[in-house]
Parts: structure tokens; C-alpha cells; sequence
């Protein structure tokens, strides 16, 4: 995939990939009248989809990346000959071999469809310079913006695959073991021999230049309450998990099934995910709607407000945690928003009242009993920072950057 001439990149991207500009762009609307680049979307009587996966995988996972690119193209494939048929994206970015951070690579951006035998074929659009890492607002934020415009659709969203640590700050150092530290994984990681890049989540969000129907985090430990309300206004439906996720992911061979059809289904791509692992496996999978979480927020306003000295005395040993001490310590932060009020002694009353909005807003969630070592008592589906676990680093980030905060004022 390393790009200093053209040809070298379409031998790099596969047997089946090809170079031309994308024949297929072109959609005429069933009415007849001409199709002009536009982000707005078809007319409700139209049903083509676009679904972009993004593979960040210039890391330590991109063996997996590469097996989940693999699935993709042995499960269902559009048929590119159709001006009307359904685009599958992929912006992708890995090293030319694991653990060679630097030999420059450049991110490319193709279309996966199947020809008229069934094969699957990669079709390259655009290919960005080697300095263009993905988790880069501006990489990021013009691929979304080159699907916008040269395919007008129905429907759109995104499959987003790489590392990440939810909302925590860019560059945040997590340490993974008693000898060395790792600098933090946002949202996304792209490694270079001097560092990495990486996307905060407010950048992430701010990167998404239109609407999205449905978002679907490959990522660990984005299961966050403050990253669903970070994307309210940018994505309706938001799948992702407040645990790790194991480093094979998700399935990738039944997942365009469900997302490649006139109505999406990505809670079943979540379901997908989890029956890899139910009942003995290690799991945890959300499905929220950010356009039902006003309730939530103001639930939750009220008991910071009114438990704030009790929040603040908590017991972070006796909270449900979404992260493994042993592994990543230095962000121990992530606990179950339910349980973090509930250890804080709010009333019955209060209670129901949370648990309802959580309900409301929650599409689907899931947990097997453990995460490896992690024990799964309770799950309300959402993680949330417990200030008392975290740090002055961590509060200021959180009551300048993150929006959720504006919301609650958990820190003041």
C-alpha cells in the first residue's frame, strides 16, 4: 500500500484492484432527472446506501485489520455494474509489514464491489500523500467528505476501526506495564517512529462534516457516555463497547448483510459481535440513539447536583470498572454510570428515574459475565469518568473539552 507511483499501489491493494476513476459514480434518479455531486440526500423513494469503513490500522493490529478486511470481502459485495447499486468504502492505511512504522505509507481510499463473476474488486479513488496519516482531523474529515459528494444516497455510515481509549486526551500516557509507557489511544492511533497520531474526541466528532445515520466503533473502551453525546447532531445510532474488544473485532463477513440494504441494521452487527463470545466469552456491546439522550442528561445533571459530596466519596474498588488495572493503568477511569450513582446512595425514586432514561436511549445492550479479568456484575451499557479515580490533568480536559460535562457539570 505504499504509494510512490501508481501502479506500485494497485499491486499492493490486490489481484482484483483496479486504477481507473470509479466507473460506477454516476447515480440517475429514478425520475430521470441528472445526478449532481451533493451532500443532501436522495428522495425517500430512493434506497441506495453508503457505508464507509474506515481500517486505521497503521499500528499493532493490522494483521487482525488485514483478516477483517478479508472478511469483508468474502461476505455480500455490491455489484459495481449497477449505477443504482449500494457503495461500500474503505479508507485504509496499514505498514507494509507489522511493526514497520517507518516506511511511509499512504492512506488510500477505495471502493469494494463484486464484478459480474462474483469477485471482489478494488477499485482506488483517491490516494493521499505519505505524510496524511488517517487519524488526522483534516485526512478524516475530507475522505467523509469526498463520500458525501461523489455518491448521493439514501442512507450513510461508518465503520471505524483502529485502537482508541473514549474520551480521554490525545497523547494521554497509559501505562502498560512496569518498564515502558504507550502514548494514549483517543479515537484511533496511526504510529510513526517518532510517535502517533491521534484523534481527541472532539476533533473525531468535529471531523464529520454531514449527518450519519449509524457509527459503529471497533475500538475498546468508546463506550462512553461522554463520546455518545459528543457525536449528538453528527450520528443518529452509535454502536460501540465500554470494555476493550478483542483484537479480532467484529464480524466482518455478515456485516454488510445487515448495513448494505434499504434499511440498515446495525444492531444487528452488534448482535453479530456478540454471539462471537455469549456465553463464555468476553463481550460487552451498546446500541444508544444520541437523539433520545436529552433525558439522560438532565437525569443526570440533577443527581451530580444533588449527590455531588457522596459522588466525590465514592469508593472506586466497589463501582463496576470497564478496565483492566493490571493492563492499563493511569486511566482507571472508566466506571458504569449507573452503578456510580447508585454507589453514591441515591434514592429508589431516583433510581427509577435514571434507569428509564438509560432505557429510552438505549437500543441495545450487552455483557458476557466477565471481561476477561474484569467480573461483569452490573451493566447499564454506558461508562462514565469518576472523578475521584481520575486527576487534575484529567478534570481540566474533561470541563474544557468534553461536552457532556457542559451538560452534567460533573466537574466544576
Amino acid at each position: 500500500m505504499r504509494v510512490r507511483i501508481i501502479g506500485l499501489l494497485c499491486l499492493l491493494l490486490g489481484v482484483f484492484s483496479s486504477c481507473s476513476d470509479d466507473n460506477f459514480a454516476p447515480f440517475t434518479p429514478s425520475d430521470g432527472s441528472p445526478a449532481s455531486p451533493t451532500h443532501e440526500r436522495l428522495p425517500s423513494d430512493e434506497v441506495r446506501q453508503v457505508m464507509l469503513y474506515v481500517s486505521a490500522g497503521y499500528n499493532s493490529l493490522s494483521s487482525y485489520m488485514t483478516g477483517n478486511l478479508e472478511a469483508l470481502e468474502s461476505g455480500y459485495l455490491p455489484v459495481g455494474t449497477y449505477y443504482s447499486a449500494d457503495v461500500l468504502l474503505v479508507l485504509d492505511r496499514k505498514p507494509l509489514s507489522p511493526g514497520d512504522y517507518s516506511t511511509p505509507v499512504s492512506p488510500v481510499l477505495f471502493r469494494l464491489y463484486a464484478d459480474g463473476e462474483g469477485n471482489p474488486v478494488r477499485d482506488t479513488l483517491k490516494v493521499w500523500p505519505e505524510d496524511s496519516p488517517i487519524c488526522r482531523a483534516d485526512t478524516f474529515s475530507e475522505a467523509l467528505e469526498f463520500m458525501f459528494k461523489r455518491y448521493p444516497a439514501k442512507g450513510y455510515g461508518m465503520v471505524f476501526s483502529s485502537h482508541a481509549l473514549g474520551w480521554l486526551p490525545p497523547n494521554y500516557k497509559v501505562e502498560e506495564s512496569t518498564t515502558s509507557w504507550i502514548q494514549g489511544r483517543s479515537i484511533g492511533q496511526d504510529k510513526t517512529s517518532a510517535g502517533g497520531y491521534e484523534l481527541s474526541l472532539e476533533d473525531f466528532a468535529g471531523a464529520i462534516p454531514h449527518k450519519l445515520d449509524y457509527l459503529l466503533l471497533d475500538c475498546c473502551l468508546t463506550g462512553c457516555v461522554e463520546v455518545a453525546w459528543q457525536l449528538r447532531g453528527k450520528v443518529d445510532i452509535v454502536g460501540f463497547s465500554p470494555t476493550e474488544i478483542l483484537a479480532k473485532g467484529f464480524n466482518y463477513e455478515t456485516m454488510t448483510t445487515h448495513l448494505l440494504k434499504p434499511e440498515p441494521d446495525p444492531t444487528a452487527v452488534c448482535k453479530d459481535y456478540f454471539a462471537m463470545y455469549d456465553p463464555d466469552g468476553d463481550a460487552t456491546i451498546t446500541v444508544i440513539d444520541t437523539r433520545k439522550m436529552d433525558e439522560l442528561a438532565n437525569v443526570c445533571g440533577a443527581l451530580v447536583a444533588s449527590h455531588r459530596e457522596a459522588i466525590s466519596a465514592v469508593n472506586p474498588q466497589k463501582v463496576q470498572r470497564f478496565f483492566r488495572p493490571s493492563v492499563t493503568t493511569n486511566c482507571t477511569v472508566m466506571y458504569d454510570l449507573e452503578d456510580i450513582f447508585v454507589k453514591a446512595g441515591i434514592s429508589a425514586e431516583e433510581h427509577q428515574a435514571l434507569t428509564e432514561a438509560l432505557d429510552r436511549a438505549i437500543v441495545y445492550k450487552a455483557a458476557t459475565r466477565k471481561f476477561l479479568s474484569i467480573p461483569i456484575n452490573t451493566y447499564s451499557g454506558l461508562s462514565m469518568y469518576l472523578p475521584v479515580a481520575g486527576n487534575q490533568t484529567l478534570d481540566n480536559y474533561y470541563q474544557e473539552q468534553i461536552d457532556w460535562n457542559d451538560a452534567v457539570e460533573l466537574i466544576q
